[in-house]
């Protein structure tokens, strides 16, 4: 029933959204315009750990199933831009939760944007549940693969566990890899910068559950050899206690070549107050090539000491996108994570990913 209740309201939000669209098109104020938006991603995931393997119909929770609208007007008047931006996530069987225990999950049915904003000469100001400032800039990929070879390798069968061969507790693969990408959404007042030639940013302050989060963020996009798309960050959450404050800086760099050949690197790092919390670390290098409607990639990821101290996490993978048309692609991907820890004998995680993307 709750299942039900949820999908009748994502279903309802639609509706309403594409009316909002046709009537603010008729309306005799024509400063307003409505941006409605939405994919559908799923796809076929095998997931094999020591202890077997198995089948899942999956989200990909690399860009997960959602839907959104965005509202905005002009008051010539001041020379400034309101709006609102609305984003709403369905999710059945999430790839980054689904195991061999728990197959079929019920859909989540959540809020990802829904905040106001306005902007101007002197940069945008947004207020309610969005964006940190720094939020995907450890994931800046030109690639054109992020859809199956994502940043954060666990999005797909982060529930899956490495098995100790030596009778020791088992470990998640998606607590023991990330790419720890700052605090994501979470309610705030952001503030945009004005642009300064290629280079964007970015200060946010708000509240993530009890705690409190501050960011800072900037991009770069130019030209140097081919094209350069680039991210920074910085974000501190004050948890309280022993964990004090939880401070996270990274970044990525990727380039693209005229031929399609391409590379992307990316590096985090996070630590707190609790010294007997070790720091953790992460990197990625990738390389990849695009070609019309072909897009491929072998990539390699590496998380440090993000359960223990002295843990270290591999990923080696590949991926490969074909989008026929604008508005479809499809995809197949493959990762093999290995886990190394001193006085212990974990069996790899492999996870093989097929299927496809439909934006509207």
């Amino acid at each position: 029933m709750i299942k039900q209740k949820r999908l009748t309201s994502c279903i309802a939000f639609l509706a309403s959204s594409i009316a909002a669209s046709s009537a603010f098109a008729q309306s005799p104020v024509s400063n307003v315009s409505a941006d409605v938006y939405g994919q559908i991603n799923h796809g076929l995931m095998v997931g094999d750990t020591g202890d077997g393997s198995e089948h899942y119909i999956v989200d990909n929770d690399n860009s997960a199933t959602r839907a959104g609208v965005k509202l905005s007007g002009d008051l010539k008047e001041v020379d400034l831009t309101v709006g609102a931006h609305v984003e709403l996530e369905y999710q059945q069987n999430a790839s980054n939760l689904v195991d061999p225990d728990n197959r079929s999950i019920g859909g989540e049915f959540s809020e990802r944007h829904l905040n106001l904003f306005v902007s101007g000469g002197f940069g945008k100001l947004s207020l309610g549940q969005g964006d940190g400032a720094a939020n995907g800039n450890v994931e800046v990929d030109l690639s054109g693969t992020k859809v199956v070879s994502y940043t954060n390798p666990a999005l797909v069968g982060g529930a899956l566990e490495f098995v100790d061969d030596m009778g020791g507790g088992n470990v998640r693969l998606g607590a023991a890899m990330s790419d720890q990408d700052f605090e994501s959404r979470y309610d705030r007042l952001r503030y945009d910068l004005p642009g300064l030639g290629p280079v964007s940013a970015a200060i946010s302050q708000g509240i993530k559950g009890n705690d409190d989060v501050t960011e800072v963020g900037a991009r770069f996009s130019g030209e140097l050899g081919g094209k350069v798309s680039a991210g920074l960050g910085y974000s501190t959450k004050d948890v309280g206690g022993a964990t004090g404050d939880v401070e996270t800086l990274g970044g990525s760099l990727s380039w693209l070549h005229e031929s399609g050949v391409n590379l992307t690197g990316s590096y985090s790092t996070s630590q707190d107050d609790d010294s007997a919390n070790p720091d953790s670390d992460f990197y990625l290098v990738k390389l990849g090539y695009k070609s019309g409607k072909h897009a491929f990639d072998v990539h390699f990821a590496e998380a440090k000491d993000r359960v223990q101290e002295g843990d270290s996490v591999e990923t080696i993978g590949a991926g490969y996108v074909f989008s026929p048309i604008k508005w479809f692609s499809a995809y197949a991907g493959y990762n093999n994570h290995s886990l190394d820890r001193d006085g212990a004998d974990f069996d790899d995680v492999s996870t093989v990913l097929v299927g496809g993307i439909l934006k509207f």
